[in-house]
């Protein structure tokens, strides 16, 4: 696909959405960019949320079952590479809706009719319009054969690719499986109450005057069972509450901290565990981002939260260059929240298990641990420091941890949740990935 795909087709269509998926999926599994950074490009800003919606939910449900997709197009296409690489690209997107192991979303006469159609509005792909056809009603003659023959790919079985399922072979040798499953689906909509602008019995309440569902969960977390987006939460634009997983909210109540405090929010970008900090407490805080545009994001968070104010200080600077951003004034506690490979929070973003590599967790590893050197020197006397990262894997986690410990003796070891798998909705709305440790320097002595 290229970055035109004007077309002649209906904006509300399925075959529009289907372009515009495809584009998206080229520009990840070929160009190795992010879903979120394809998303926002300039081609993909469309004036009707509602196509906004189908196209993106279209992307991420192709993204998130390439691993089957690339498999049994494989098998149809007898391994060759389709040209131009934008017809391998729809077929693709068409297949990741129809091996979905969550919900047929589109009756498969529609699916082909429609791949089709879109392939016929653009010049490029005309001529393979009936290779996408025969392709298309072959899978769905002989779905079960497919999927039987693929199921000896570890990526193809399980939605990972497979370096990533063997590690956790390895390292959750009894749950692995569970893990894997609880990783895949899609993410359930948990929301965080403003303490500063409402309670959570209002939201509550202000949910069910607009008749939607929402289960009041631990502390301020609510869920909503029927995900809605943002514009029908109310009160979400005036400040009332804020999307984040029910782990990543366990992040700021860690830190315990008071009125008057000096924090620092060490790689701050989105912003969530920020927001979080600045509600429970009127604090002198620095929030740290090496990313100029997410810091922008950052603040756009804050303003809408109403927590932008002159005790807090948004800077753009690498955290483990403190030279750019620290005045030698020591912090009473630090949310180490560090860059990791993301692998516990999969669901919300499919895109990272298919953009990362083995050797990304060591590397990760490594910067991780540059950082928590240089925010140890920085936190005072009796100061707690509070490692955070969303991965599930050992190196970002235990290992890190324990280096950490070998290198910095002094450090107490505060009770802290540890590692926190990801959990499949059941009941509830399960939740993401993260590994918690909460590190206390100690005091001065006295003398």
């Amino acid at each position: 696909m290229t970055r035109d795909i004007n077309h002649p087709l209906p904006h509300d269509s399925l075959a529009a959405s289907l372009l515009a998926a495809a584009y998206v999926l080229e520009q990840v599994m070929d160009r190795g960019r992010s879903l979120s950074d394809v998303m926002s490009d300039g081609i993909l800003t469309m004036a009707d949320p509602a196509q906004r919606a189908a196209v993106q939910d279209i992307s991420y449900t192709a993204v998130r079952n390439w691993g089957r997709a690339y498999a049994v197009l494989t098998e149809l296409t007898g391994g060759r590479p389709l040209k131009p690489i934008g017809m391998g690209y729809l077929l693709a997107t068409s297949l990741g809706l129809a091996v979905d192991p969550t919900e047929e979303r589109y009756e498969a006469h529609t699916l082909v009719n429609q791949t089709v159609v879109a392939a016929d509005s653009q010049v490029a792909l005309r001529p393979g319009k009936g290779l996408i056809n025969a392709c298309l009603r072959r899978f769905y003659r002989e779905k079960d054969a497919l999927f039987s023959r693929s199921d000896s790919d570890l990526a193809a079985r399980w939605g990972f690719p497979a370096w990533w399922v063997k590690k956790l072979q390895k390292e959750q040798p009894s749950g692995w499986r569970e893990v894997l499953s609880a990783s895949y689906g899609q993410p359930p909509l948990v929301l965080r109450v403003n303490r500063r602008r409402c309670t959570v019995d209002a939201f509550l309440q202000a949910c069910e005057r607009e008749g939607l569902e929402a289960r009041a969960l631990d502390g301020q977390a609510v869920w909503l069972p029927k995900p809605v987006p943002v514009s029908r939460i109310p009160g979400f634009a005036d400040g009332h509450v804020s999307v984040q997983d029910l782990t990543a909210q366990r992040a700021a109540p860690l830190l315990d901290v008071r009125d008057g405090m000096r924090v620092l929010d060490a790689c701050c970008a989105p912003g969530g565990k920020t927001g979080h900090l600045l509600e429970l407490a009127d604090l002198d805080l620095l929030a740290l981002d090496v990313d100029v545009k997410r810091m922008q994001r950052v603040s756009d968070n804050l303003r809408r939260l109403g927590l932008l104010s002159s005790g807090v200080t948004l800077k753009a600077a690498d955290a483990a260059a403190p030279d750019t951003w620290w005045d030698g004034k020591p912090f009473d506690a630090i949310l180490a929240d560090v860059p990791c490979t993301g692998s516990g929070v999969t669901r919300r973003h499919p895109d990272i298990r298919w953009l990362r590599r083995s050797g990304d967790v060591a590397a990760m590893s490594q910067l991780q641990m540059k950082l928590l050197d240089v925010l140890w020197s920085v936190l005072k006397p009796g100061g707690t420091l509070l490692l955070v990262t969303c991965s599930i894997f050992g190196e970002e986690g235990e290992h890190l941890l324990a280096r950490f410990m070998g290198r910095h003796p002094e450090a107490v070891a505060l009770p802290s949740p540890g590692l926190v798998l990801p959990q499949a909705q059941h009941n509830g709305p399960g939740h993401d990935g993260f590994f918690y440790a909460r590190l206390q320097k100690p005091p001065l002595t006295q003398a």
